[in-house]
């Protein structure tokens, strides 16, 4: 056996799609979240929405899509362990689990084996409806190799890291800190990348669209993006991309 082979060995020894049932738990506790704030200061809501952009805009569309899923860009290492924090401690998934997820979306988009979207039907908004893998659905190639080798340790502990990020919040700062910092963002986080998700296909395909870029916090022109994955800048002439612009801040 190969070193390259023992790799693959590796990963698909250690893959296991994270638990999608606890994910959609984090999603509908949202409303509860927004209950136990309703009394606090306002100024705990720019707190929250200055969260919110970190976890989704930093976390999953420049660290989760643009840096682990296609590795458009390199960071120096206090960047990358930030990006990686942000991304990963939501309940998104690991850095392996999140871009296994995208190469099968990219190969089997818009057919039954497409893990979300329209195939999946509105139900999946809540990720308890995305497409279950497991290590016999995963092709896995030399950036997934790389990233278990990097990130298996993440993978393999994922929950108590995204807990113990809450708890750790809660200790710092009381329950205010854990449900502005944390919980309330974390949980809309879930619930923007799923619809996001959604709403990146339509009945002909992906679509390059603005009906997403706000909430979205930028992550738009995804038709550009499968027509061509390469493209560190997905806008087409006249546009803008502005997660390509935000990466341009955080890479090296």
């Amino acid at each position: 056996m190969t070193g390259e082979d023992s790799q693959i060995e590796m990963f698909k020894k250690i893959f296991l799609h994270h638990n999608s049932y606890l994910m959609t738990v984090i999603q509908l506790l949202l409303p509860f979240y927004i209950y136990l704030a309703i009394s606090a200061e306002w100024y705990w809501w720019l707190v929250c929405i200055f969260f919110h952009f970190i976890y989704l805009s930093i976390g999953n569309n420049v660290g989760m899509h643009r840096y682990f899923c296609h590795r458009y860009f390199e960071m120096s290492k206090p960047i990358k362990w930030f990006v990686t924090w942000a991304a990963t401690c939501t309940g998104l998934g690991s850095p392996l689990s999140y871009a296994a997820v995208h190469v099968i979306h990219h190969n089997k988009y818009d057919t039954d084996e497409d893990p979300h979207g329209p195939k999946r039907g509105w139900l999946s908004v809540l990720y308890s409806f995305h497409k279950t893998l497991t290590a016999n659905d995963v092709c896995p190639n030399r950036s997934l190799i790389r990233l278990a080798k990097d990130y298996g340790w993440l993978h393999e502990y994922y929950w108590p890291f995204v807990f113990g990020t809450g708890l750790a919040f809660y200790l710092l700062g009381g329950l205010n800190a854990f449900l502005f910092c944390w919980a309330i963002p974390g949980s809309l986080t879930l619930w923007v990348a799923a619809i996001v998700l959604l709403l990146q296909h339509d009945r002909n395909g992906p679509s390059n669209t603005r009906s997403y870029m706000w909430f979205g916090w930028g992550e738009t022109w995804h038709k550009n993006h499968h027509d061509d994955p390469s493209l560190d800048d997905h806008a087409d002439s006249g546009k803008i991309d502005w997660t390509y612009h935000i990466s341009r801040i955080l890479r090296k």
